[in-house]
Order: structure tokens, then C-alpha cells, then sequence
């Protein structure tokens, strides 16, 4: 009893897939959209599988054939549910009636769904599918649909004997009936010209109109007989009334015979010839020649009713009379030759609009549906050819030869896609090893990974090749299942980790650069775990999602303003480039402000490398536009620096010259200081040839100037000598006036300063000589006086 008390029913919603196979098993067949749900939704294959076994609605098991997983299964499932209450689009569906067609028991089975086959390619792959040989020759033998008996003939080849047989027969007669018909038609307009060419005062015209007509009659019968064996290939019949409509009725015999017309029967053969030439030309021009088919069927007749004139009155040789009449027969056949080309001209352009089958193109899920489209654009070139019958005596149309080269065309694309089919197969060989391998290896996303482009590679290869390999792929599959389930198990606790951290991330961010960084490297970890099989999982990864979402906020919000700070960049760039181009235009080059120039294009490409960075796309073309127009300016502004290093250099030269030349040093300074004033008027130059130029000018300038100044002082101190020299005899001038106890030592203690300094100038000497004798002079006088007075 306790034991039932706390037993619990299984749960759909249970972890483990057992569990809900049994949750499945305790429901009644009313739980149809529990079914459906689960048959939709579940992760787990057999889960579905089982939902599928209970469900008995076609619409919700037709609405996952698409789905690769249980599509097989869904398929067959479908086709034990139909029933005569099943909506069309579903009996319609390609994919059913394939399958529906592949597996009929019975003959009045098969009968039944291939009449409802739109597709010839689906309906004889259908057919060749099917394992039972009576019902394949039962719906072959009630098979007459040109396309039909085409897609027979070729999917049966060398795999039905007896079905292929069948095809090749009514391909054979189909084509006998139509050249039949074909001769048919040529024979009518022949019966009718000779008809028209029939005079009543023709004295056999009775008996030759009785033979016509015994001919019409036969001919009649004979089309009509081709008609209905056409017929039954769908092959619309020809207007048999309208046909007799056109046989000309008899004349009445004339009452008196006429008067003898001398008729030109050469002349008349001549017109007939010229008239076929015409027609053969209207061919020759193409379909799209304009012709009219009544004018031309009335110019037959008026020659035949000309030449029956003639002929009544004196009749030609049967030599002549059997060329116009094949002449006249002709110009018919021509003429419906080029109304032929006019009829089928477009449907020719249709087919070569076509592409030709690409496998790798999307709208082309399976190898089987590029096959189908091959045979289907070949089987309409070839028929629009058949009907064509062009006469090989008259070039072909641009029409024809393009049509004969898409027919090779179409030819070598299926050949290659049979080659690529037999690589495909070699391909699962290696990738069936490649996925036991990964299995071994326990690499469940790489596993994952290989299991699911195998699929995609099985399900372009044709159905018949790709059966052996399908056993493999279920247990491998299996395998895979198992060993996700492991992984699930075992990566519970590291999907939740990264949980934890993303959250942190988006709790506390970081630097926005380091936060991308750190929300992209958890993001590949998440994904190295493989998808969430489990509800678990599937929460965790949705708390994953959310969580990434608010760590990557402040990433964003700083992406988008360093995008706002780039396109205002691209804004100022693009004021720079507007400001160059108009510069450029607007200035008087030959009267420019150099250094406002070199100063202009300084200051453009700072403010260019300020306003960084740009959108790199939009900014390519904007910075080309820029370095145009920088080198533009620097060109203008390298000529004028290279003709102002050229006067510079002529400075330098003079500079030279001057100091050679040998003139007064005061001199040379005075040219110097001219060279100066010319220097400083030079416009301007880079900076390494300006600091060149000038160390060679001031090396020049400081010889001179150095010199200049060796002179100067060598004068100063010639002039402080005259001025101390001065200062001492006046000096001794004025002692000798006030000073009595000058006497001779003093005098000479004044000689020898003045010989101290030096070599004086004449006029200064001859003073100091005056001065010293005066002295020495008074000196002794004034002795001689005291020592008298004593």
C-alpha cells in the first residue's frame, strides 16, 4: 500500500526520455494534441517516434516532413492515415505520391495515385522504386504521356526490362505517328495545289477530279487514323473539317470552248522557282521575318490557276508540269516550316532563359530533384527540336543551334552530377570512419557536427545510393544520442558556473574592451558545451542569455558613442578636405604667402591626425581626396622652396666672394650686413636645407665680422694710449705750474711711462718730447736759482 501511496505517475516533463516514453504510454488516443505537442517540441528522438506511433492526424504529422529527424518515419506514418477525407494538399504533395506510388500493393493501388502525379520525373521515380514487378508493368502499360514514357525510359534502363520496354515502344510510335503526320500535312498541300491546278476545260478534268478526290478521301481517312493514334499520347488533334474546307469544289463544265491562250509555261516554272526562293529566304531570315502565309498561299494559287489556263489550251510536258507542281509543294512546305518557327521561336527563348541545374543552388534540397530538373529541361529542348523539322538544306536558326548546344550542355551537367554523386559517396565513406572516430574519441560536439553533415550529404545523394548507408547513420546515430546525454549530464555544473560569472561580469563591468573581450570568451565556452538538450539546460542557457545581454550594455552604449565620435570626426575631415579644395582654387599662387602657406598645410594635417579615428570604409576615400590635395599644396610649396634655397645659395656664394675679394674689413663687414638684409627677404625653405645654407652664410659672416673686430680693438687701444699719454703730459703740465719740488727724477719717472706705452702717434711724441724738455728746462732753472739764492 505505501508503496502505491508514493509511486508517482511518469511525467512528460521528466529529464530522462524513458520516463516520458511511458508518460506517452499512459495516455489515451483522445490526448491528440498532447501528441502533437510532443511529436513537435520533444528533444529526443525516440520520444517522438513514440508520439508519432499514436497519432492519427495527417495534417499534424504532414506539417513535419521537413524535419530531417523523423521524416522517414513521419512519411511513412502519413500514408497509413490517408484516407479519402484527407484534404488534397496533402494526397498532392510530391513527397506522398511518391511514396504512395513507391509502396502500392496492388495495381488498381498504383493506378490510382499515379494518375494524380503531376510531375513525370517524381511519377517514374516513383514507379521504379516500387519492388513489385506486375504493379510497375501494370501502371507502365497504362502509361501514354510523352513526358512520362521519357522519365520511364530512362529510370527504367537497365533496371526493368519489362517496363522499359514499354516506354521504348510508345516512344517509337509516338515518333513514327508524328513524322507520319508530319508527311501527312506536306501531302495535303501537294493534293491541293494539283486541285487548284485543275481546270474545268481540262477535256479529262472529270476523270482526273475523280482521282483527286478518291485521294482527298483516303488522305482524310489516313489523318484521321493518325489523329486518333496521337491521340492517345495527349497529342491534340488537327482541325480535320478546316482541312476539307480548303479542297476547292468543282467546276462547272464550260459551255463553249475558250479562245487558246499561248501560256509560258518556263516563265510560269521560273515564278514558281522564284517563289520557293523567296519562301527559303523568309527561312534563311529567321522566325522573327514578318511573313504573310495568305499572300503566299494566294500567289500559289494564281500561278497554279495561270498554268492551268495554259494547260487547257495546250498542256505542258509532264517533265514541267511535274517540277511546278513540286515547286508549288515546296513553297507550302516552307512556308509551314517558317509558321512553325514563328510558333515555337518563343518557347525556344523560354528554354534557353533557363539555368541550368545548379546542385549547389538552395532551392535544390536533394541530388534526386537536380537529376529530375536536368531530365525535365532536356526531354523540352528535345521535343521543341523534334518539332522544329527544320530542312537541313536551309542553315539553322540562332534558335536551333542554341537549343543543340544547351542539349550538350544539359548532357555534360548530368554527367557531372553523376560524377559528383560517386565523389559524394566516397566522401560518406570517409565521413562515416570520421564520426566512429569522434564517438571513440568522446568529442560530442564534433560528433554532433559530423552526424549532421552526413545527413545533409545523404540527403543529396540519390535515394538508391544512399540505402546502404542508412543503417550505419541510425546506430551511429544512436551512439551520438547516448553520448549527448552523458555530456548533458556531465556539463550540468559548468553551464552553471558560467552562469555565476557572466551575472558577476554584468553586476560589476569592467573596462569596455576587457568586458567584450570577457563577455565573448564566456560566450565560446557556453558554445563548446553544445546546444541545451535538457528543460534544465534550456533555462540555464536562457539565465545565460539574459545575463550576457546586460554585460554587453556598457559595451554597447560605449561602442555606440566611439561610433558618434567617428562619424564627427568624418564630419571635421570632410570640413578639412572642403577647406584644401577651396584654398588651393581660391589662392593667387603667384603672389602667395608662402610661409601662411606652409603654416596652412602644417596646421591642416595636425587637425587631420586630431580628428581620429574614422569609420576605416568611409574614411578611405576621404583620406585619398586629403593626400591629394596635401601633395598638391606641398608640390606649389616645394618649387617656391627650391627656388628660395636657390637664392640662398647665391648668398652663400657672394658671402664667399666677399671674403676672398681682399677689400677693407669694414668694407666687407658693410657688404655682409647687405647679404644679411638680402637673407632675411628670402621666402621660405625646409628646415634642414635653412639650417645647411645658414651655417655655411654665418661661418662666412663670423670671418668678416671677427676680423672687423680684430681692427676695432687694435684702434681702441691706440686711442687709450693717446688719451694716457695725454693725461700724463698735461699731468706734468700742470706740476711743473704748481708742483716746485718737481725735479729731474720726476721728470724722468714721466719719460718712462710714456715710453711705457708704447709707440705713440708723431703729433702726441713731438708734445712729450716738448713737454719733457720744457720740464727737464725748468727744472734746471729753478735748481740754478736756489742754489744761487743760497
Amino acid at each position: 500500500m505505501l508503496r502505491k501511496l508514493f509511486s508517482r505517475k511518469p511525467r512528460l516533463d521528466a529529464e530522462d526520455s524513458a520516463v516520458r516514453i511511458a508518460a506517452l504510454a499512459d495516455l489515451g488516443d483522445g490526448e491528440q494534441a498532447t501528441f502533437a505537442r510532443v511529436f513537435r517540441d520533444d528533444a529526443d528522438r525516440d520520444v517522438r517516434l513514440k508520439a508519432l506511433e499514436r497519432l492519427n492526424r495527417p495534417d499534424i504529422v504532414f506539417e513535419r516532413l521537413g524535419d530531417e529527424q523523423v521524416a522517414a518515419e513521419a512519411l511513412s506514418r502519413l500514408l497509413s492515415l490517408i484516407d479519402d477525407d484527407t484534404p488534397a494538399t496533402i494526397r498532392s504533395h510530391p513527397a506522398v505520391q511518391r511514396a504512395a506510388l513507391a509502396s502500392a500493393e496492388t495495381a488498381d493501388a498504383a493506378l490510382a495515385v499515379a494518375r494524380d502525379v503531376a510531375d513525370p520525373a517524381v511519377f517514374a521515380a516513383a514507379l521504379a522504386e516500387n519492388p513489385r514487378a506486375r504493379v510497375r508493368l501494370a501502371v507502365a502499360e497504362a502509361t501514354w504521356t510523352p513526358a512520362a514514357l521519357t522519365e520511364m525510359e530512362k529510370t527504367s534502363r537497365r533496371r526493368d526490362k519489362s517496363m522499359h520496354r514499354v516506354a521504348r515502344e510508345r516512344l517509337a510510335a509516338l515518333r513514327a505517328a508524328s513524322h507520319r503526320r508530319d508527311e501527312e500535312d506536306t501531302q495535303t498541300e501537294s493534293i491541293l495545289a494539283t486541285a487548284v491546278a485543275l481546270e474545268g476545260g481540262d477535256p479529262h478534268y472529270a476523270a482526273r477530279r475523280e482521282a483527286i478526290e478518291r485521294d482527298w478521301t483516303n488522305h482524310l481517312v489516313a489523318m484521321e487514323a493518325t489523329d486518333q493514334e496521337l491521340a492517345r499520347f495527349s497529342v491534340v488533334a488537327r482541325d480535320l473539317n478546316a482541312v476539307g474546307r480548303r479542297f476547292p469544289a468543282r467546276l462547272k463544265p464550260a459551255q463553249a470552248h475558250p479562245p487558246e491562250v499561248e501560256v509560258d509555261f518556263g516563265a510560269l516554272l521560273t515564278r514558281a522557282e522564284s517563289l520557293l526562293a523567296t519562301a527559303t529566304g523568309f527561312l534563311k531570315a529567321g522566325a522573327g521575318e514578318a511573313v504573310s502565309s495568305e499572300d503566299a498561299r494566294q500567289s500559289i494559287d494564281d500561278l497554279a490557276a495561270e498554268w492551268n489556263t495554259g494547260a487547257d489550251a495546250k498542256p505542258p510536258g509532264e517533265e514541267l508540269s511535274t517540277r511546278f507542281r513540286e515547286a508549288l509543294a515546296s513553297v507550302a512546305a516552307r512556308l509551314r516550316d517558317h509558321e512553325r518557327a514563328q510558333e515555337l521561336a518563343p518557347q525556344a527563348k523560354e528554354l534557353l532563359a533557363r539555368d541550368i541545374p545548379d546542385p549547389e543552388h538552395p532551392r535544390f534540397e536533394t541530388f534526386e530533384s537536380v537529376v529530375r530538373e536536368l531530365r525535365r529541361q532536356r526531354d523540352d529542348v528535345d521535343h521543341v527540336l523534334a518539332r522544329f523539322a527544320w530542312p537541313e538544306d536551309v542553315p539553322e536558326l540562332e534558335e536551333i543551334t542554341a537549343l543543340k548546344q544547351r542539349q550538350r550542355d544539359l548532357v555534360a551537367a548530368a554527367e557531372q552530377a553523376e560524377t559528383n554523386a560517386d565523389a559524394m559517396l566516397d566522401e560518406m565513406a570517409d565521413k562515416i570512419s570520421e564520426l566512429r572516430q569522434s564517438i571513440e574519441d568522446g568529442a560530442v560536439h564534433d560528433a554532433e557536427e559530423r552526424e549532421r553533415r552526413l545527413r545533409d550529404v545523404l540527403k543529396g545523394l540519390p535515394r538508391a545510393k544512399a540505402q546502404p548507408f542508412n543503417a550505419d547513420l541510425a546506430e551511429l546515430g544512436a551512439r551520438v544520442r547516448e553520448l549527448r546525454d552523458w555530456r548533458t549530464y556531465a556539463q550540468a555544473p559548468q553551464r552553471e558556473a558560467l552562469c555565476q560569472q557572466i551575472e558577476e561580469l554584468a553586476d560589476n563591468p569592467i573596462e569596455p574592451h576587457e568586458q567584450m573581450q570577457a563577455v565573448k570568451t564566456l560566450r565560446d565556452q557556453w558554445n563548446q558545451l553544445g546546444p541545451a538538450d535538457t528543460r534544465r539546460d534550456r533555462d540555464l542557457r536562457r539565465r545565460f542569455d539574459r545575463a550576457a545581454e546586460r554585460a554587453f550594455e556598457p559595451c554597447r552604449i560605449y561602442f555606440k558613442e566611439q561610433a558618434e565620435r567617428r562619424a564627427f570626426n568624418l564630419e571635421q575631415r570632410q570640413a578639412i578636405v572642403t577647406a584644401l579644395e577651396g584654398f588651393l582654387e581660391n589662392n593667387d599662387w603667384d603672389n602667395a604667402d608662402w610661409r601662411g602657406v606652409e603654416k596652412i598645410l602644417r596646421q591642416a594635417r595636425n587637425e587631420w591626425r586630431h580628428y581620429h579615428p574614422v569609420d576605416r570604409r568611409a574614411g578611405r576615400q576621404l583620406t585619398t581626396r586629403f593626400e591629394e590635395l596635401a601633395s598638391a599644396i606641398h608640390a606649389l610649396l616645394k618649387a617656391e622652396w627650391d627656388r628660395n634655397i636657390e637664392k640662398k645659395e647665391a648668398i652663400v656664394a657672394d658671402a664667399i666672394a666677399i671674403r676672398e675679394s681682399g677689400d677693407r674689413v669694414t668694407d666687407q663687414a658693410e657688404s655682409m650686413k647687405g647679404l644679411q638684409r638680402r637673407w632675411k627677404a628670402v621666402g621660405p625653405l625646409p628646415r634642414r636645407a635653412d639650417q645647411r645654407l645658414w651655417k655655411q652664410f654665418r661661418e662666412q659672416c663670423d670671418q668678416v665680422f671677427e676680423a672687423r673686430a680684430v681692427v676695432l680693438d687694435r684702434h681702441s687701444q691706440r686711442r687709450q694710449v693717446v688719451t694716457d699719454a695725454d693725461a700724463l703730459i698735461t699731468e706734468l703740465e700742470r706740476r711743473l705750474e704748481i708742483d716746485p719740488s718737481l725735479d729731474r727724477n720726476m721728470i724722468a719717472d714721466y719719460e718712462r711711462r710714456l715710453h711705457a706705452l708704447g709707440m705713440l702717434p708723431k703729433d702726441v711724441e713731438r708734445r712729450a718730447d716738448e713737454v719733457l724738455r720744457d720740464a727737464d728746462r725748468i727744472v734746471v732753472a729753478r735748481q740754478a736759482a736756489n742754489a744761487s739764492d743760497e
